[in-house]
């Protein structure tokens, strides 16, 4: 399995809504790209620390479906309308299903970490897994996953949730608009080791 996501930072006059009905319309063209495990689009209007935000996240079952999209027709498009982004990528050390796993999410949180080279690896990745355990089982989440950017030597914690997530939820709240997952994504999760 493997993490990707990018995104665009939108200008504060920018038709946020138009993107809004826009999303749904264009999401079910991504239900069946190979390899795809899941691919949330997520959209966060300006705060007065954020701008506003798209970001799609993606989770691949194989990191060959990845590569293939990021050389396709479809990724050729988002880099006509946005211009070309930085993608990041992140392995796994925990993915969970939780209680809301059965329903469609409309949430997400994501917190990001850098980790200092005195970061002890072997004891944050057991302090993830015991996080992911723990919000997996939090009423209102759908799924939880944690993963670690080895090049930039960072930690990303994204959280679906079928409702608006609790206040003083970690990180940043994006709208969840349009979830692409192939059949049978929604009632099964593992967690994985790093």
């Amino acid at each position: 399995m493997l993490a990707m996501q990018y995104g665009f930072d939108l200008p504060d006059d920018f038709d946020m809504a138009a993107l809004r009905r826009r999303i749904p319309e264009i999401g079910s063209r991504f239900d069946a790209l190979p390899g795809l495990h899941l691919k949330a689009f997520l959209l966060a209007d300006r705060t007065a620390t954020a701008p506003n935000r798209y970001t799609p996240f993606y989770l691949w079952d194989d990191p060959a479906g990845a590569a293939g999209f990021v050389t396709s027709p479809d990724f050729a498009a988002v880099q006509a309308k946005y211009g070309r982004p930085v993608v990041h990528g992140w392995t796994p050390i925990a993915h969970l299903q939780g209680p809301a796993a059965g329903q469609v999410p409309g949430f997400a949180s994501q917190n990001f970490a850098d980790l200092p080279a005195t970061t002890d690896l072997v004891q944050r990745a057991a302090d993830e897994r015991a996080a992911a355990t723990a919000l997996a089982g939090t009423p209102g989440v759908h799924s939880v996953f944690t993963g670690l950017d080895a090049q930039g030597w960072q930690m990303n914690r994204t959280v679906l949730w079928h409702g608006q997530p609790p206040q003083g939820t970690e990180g940043r709240v994006f709208e969840l608009l349009y979830l692409s997952a192939p059949a049978g994504v929604r009632s099964s999760g593992t967690l994985a080791k790093a």
